[in-house]
């Protein structure tokens, strides 16, 4: 997934040039912007985590499954830790979330007096619009895992083998593969929010 990088306000030689209200009104841009940053690298630390940890699992589970005597408590334990795992991927988003909204509130007040300056405004509403499509992405992705993990339930329901319906196995991987898609999809929007935080450092 794409690092974020945080944004230092600096008043270049062209500042004298920018009427005070919007030199303050960058500041508090960028103060904002940093704060979501930090947030974020606490979402990111924890995704990354779960993305391994369950990646483990996953290779665990399509290795155990071929064995002719599968260890069905040893299945069940990951499935059921994978699912304490996402719902802690749902809190942090929660927390994300919140925090795209603080982001969003403290920075859509801001008016530019400064015609120059105006589209650091418009800069601002993209960064926004970015970091919903991020969330949506990632919420995307988790709903997938879960997906998974259901499925791969269901398809080690029972402890005999002979029964098991190979079109929840078959499921669980495409959930898989879909939640792959949708972080990929994340990593798309964190470049445009990179983007436009640039954009936003060099107009000050």
């Amino acid at each position: 997934m794409v690092l974020l990088f945080l944004v230092s306000f600096t008043c270049a030689t062209g500042c004298a040039s920018v009427r005070t209200a919007d030199t303050h009104n960058t500041t508090v841009a960028v103060k904002e912007y940093n704060a979501w940053v930090v947030k974020h690298q606490v979402f990111d630390r924890d995704v990354r985590d779960i993305i391994a940890q369950m990646g483990i699992h996953i290779q665990t589970y399509n290795s155990e499954i071929e064995k002719e005597q599968p260890d069905f408590i040893f299945l069940r334990s990951n499935l059921a830790n994978d699912r304490q795992l996402l719902d802690r991927w749902g809190r942090d988003l929660d927390d994300l979330n919140a925090a795209t909204e603080q982001f969003s509130k403290n920075t859509s007040y801001l008016q530019y007096d400064n015609s120059s300056v105006i589209r650091t405004h418009q800069t601002l509403d993209l960064m926004t619009q970015y970091m919903n499509i991020y969330a949506v992405n990632m919420g995307n992705a988790r709903q997938h895992l879960i997906e998974y993990v259901n499925n791969a339930e269901s398809y080690t329901s029972t402890d005999t083998p002979d029964y098991w319906n190979d079109n929840y196995r078959q499921a669980a991987m495409n959930a898989k593969d879909q939640a792959t898609a949708a972080l990929a999809d994340g990593d798309t929007a964190l470049g445009n929010i990179t983007e436009q935080a640039r954009q936003l450092e060099n107009m000050q």
